[in-house]
């Protein structure tokens, strides 16, 4: 594939993966949650969408894959659900209340016009620092 080619398709993901988020966005207003911020940063770090629903912080990562593969969760790995904790504490820690807070994974597969939908409420835990 030539350097154009990917500078098309990297565009193009981009594209899908900006409306995976705006459908996400459409999913959880449906549902009730509040909308609290959408691609908060803070340094380097990004969460896709902060939500609140009963007094509880939902930090929501969203993955958008054309093809029909594995599922999109599994990238979130190791290191990106470790990112999305230290957002979520720097964020958690700007806040004036105490919150309950949970991590949820949003995917998208397929198309922008054929696409399946996943909510993983509660997909992971913060790890804790067993200090060795």
């Amino acid at each position: 594939m030539g350097r154009i080619d990917r500078k098309e398709l990297g565009h193009k993901n981009r594209a899908w993966g900006l409306k995976a988020e705006a459908l996400a966005a459409e999913y959880f207003l449906k549902e009730g949650y509040t909308i609290r911020e959408r691609n908060w940063r803070h340094g380097h770090l990004e969460v896709d969408l902060i939500l609140e629903l009963d007094r509880t912080i939902i930090f929501v990562e969203v993955k958008a894959r054309s093809g029909e593969g594995e599922d999109p969760a599994l990238y979130v790995d190791r290191r990106k659900r470790h990112r999305i904790v230290c957002a979520a504490d720097s964020y958690l820690r700007r806040q004036k209340v105490l919150y309950q807070y949970r991590f949820d994974i949003v995917t998208f597969t397929g198309s922008e016009e054929n696409y399946k939908f996943a909510h993983y409420a509660d997909a992971f835990l913060p790890e804790v620092n067993s200090g060795r």
